[in-house]
């Protein structure tokens, strides 16, 4: 019952907080606009760039203007050629002036030396100059076939290029995926990563400011230090898990209006099975990194002395942030098997491999018993450092004296 009291009070000390509501409303509006903006932004190319074509070679005008022309993005015109006569100076004062966005330039024997230039004010817009490039290419293909004698009639089936679709094939059937399960996947990854040193970061700065306005000398006296140990880990936990399940409620619901609003883009299909491994996966990795954060708040008496020590436990977290990429890239590879087996990995990595291929069952239990495990042991040593560190001031302890804190009876 003390334990339930601690978890009480530790859950409404949060929960009632301005920035426990403020972080709860708008998480699920982060969450909306992580999902849909993407498909909106994909599906809205947004104004056409306004372009004109400078011809020094006389007789490559025309084939690139119909290219330019042609080119679309979600099913709209990309580019509008004006006609702005006059030589480099003049298409200069014209980019300037804000009449075009920018003008092609096509040099003499462009077609054979393959050379051409885009002069425009704004050259970072990588996106459209790749679509440019693309475009005049095709033209200069098609050019080239011409002047060897190729049928205009037959150009365009031989210069036709190829539409890659990737569907995903999962035991429902194959459904198109055009990019959205790698920004859905890694987004919900961010969001567990982002929440679990969040809510770890929380245990720790609560059991420092407790220490350092001696509450706890007071609680340690009616409850035991292990019993304040578990009621601060489960009443953070708590508060923890009910913003965290607003923010996954949100998710799905921004993930079944993200397709329709997105215009027809094909988002991933995302099952009870990856929900309730977010869920899970946050809790596990909550449970084995907060109590960690704890252990460390108690055996200092400042946030500042808490930077040294902090980098061990933080270190397993982010080098699952930079595995991230290996199992993006290859699943079902033994190395992203391994490391998402690896318990202080595992709720990130094993998490983004359900999120992104179908992932044997045997594995994510096997995951989860490994991770519960490695709970049980973090649990335990870390309550051993913190009935000693609660009540230790002065002098932050160096590795080998927690090391007799969790041996000592």
């Amino acid at each position: 019952m003390r334990v339930l009291s601690v978890v009480r009070r530790e859950f409404l000390e949060r929960v009632r907080t301005k920035a426990f509501l403020i972080g709860t409303v708008l998480g699920p509006l982060l969450l909306a606009a992580l999902t849909i903006v993407p498909g909106l932004l994909m599906s809205r190319a947004g104004k056409p760039l306004k372009v004109a074509v400078l011809d020094e070679d006389g007789s490559l005008s025309g084939p690139v203007r119909t290219a330019l022309s042609a080119a679309k993005v979600a099913g709209n015109p990309r580019f509008q050629v004006h006609d702005v006569p006059g030589d480099r100076k003049t298409l200069d004062e014209a980019v300037l002036d804000g009449r075009i966005d920018g003008y092609l330039r096509l040099p003499q024997g462009a077609l054979d030396a393959a050379q051409v230039a885009y002069h425009a004010k704004n050259v970072s817009n990588l996106p459209d100059q790749r679509i440019m490039d693309n475009a005049v290419e095709q033209a200069f293909v098609k050019l080239r076939l011409a002047r060897e004698g190729l049928a205009a009639d037959k150009l365009d089936a031989v210069t036709k290029r190829l539409d890659l679709k990737t569907l995903q094939v999962t035991r429902t059937g194959s459904r198109e995926d055009k990019g959205a399960g790698f920004i859905v996947s890694v987004v919900m990854l961010m969001i567990l990563y982002t929440s679990m040193l969040m809510w770890g970061q929380a245990v720790m700065s609560s059991v420092i400011e407790e220490k350092g306005n001696r509450v706890l000398e007071v609680m340690v006296s009616s409850i035991s230090p292990s019993e304040l140990f578990a009621g601060k880990i489960l009443g953070v936990g708590a508060a923890s898990l009910a913003q965290f399940l607003v923010w996954t409620l949100a998710g799905m619901g921004a993930s079944l209006y993200a397709g329709a609003a997105a215009g027809g883009l094909n988002l991933p299909s995302l099952g009870p099975l990856v929900w309730g491994s977010f869920v899970v996966f946050f809790l596990l990795g909550y449970f084995y990194y907060s109590a960690m954060y704890a252990a460390v708040g108690a055996c200092v008496n400042t946030l500042q002395e808490a930077q040294n020590l902090m980098f061990p436990v933080m270190l397993p977290i982010i080098a699952a942030m930079v595995s991230f990429p290996i199992v993006l890239r290859d699943p079902d590879g033994t190395l992203s098997v391994v490391l998402s087996l690896i318990p202080p990995l595992a709720p990130l990595l094993m998490f983004l491999r359900i999120a992104t291929v179908p992932t044997p069952a045997w594995q994510i239990a096997l995951s989860i018993v490994l991770l519960l495990l490695a709970i049980g042991a973090v649990n335990w040593i870390a309550a051993r450092i913190y009935r000693v560190g609660i009540l230790m001031y002065g002098k932050r302890p160096t590795f080998p004296e927690m090391l007799r804190w969790v041996r000592h009876r």
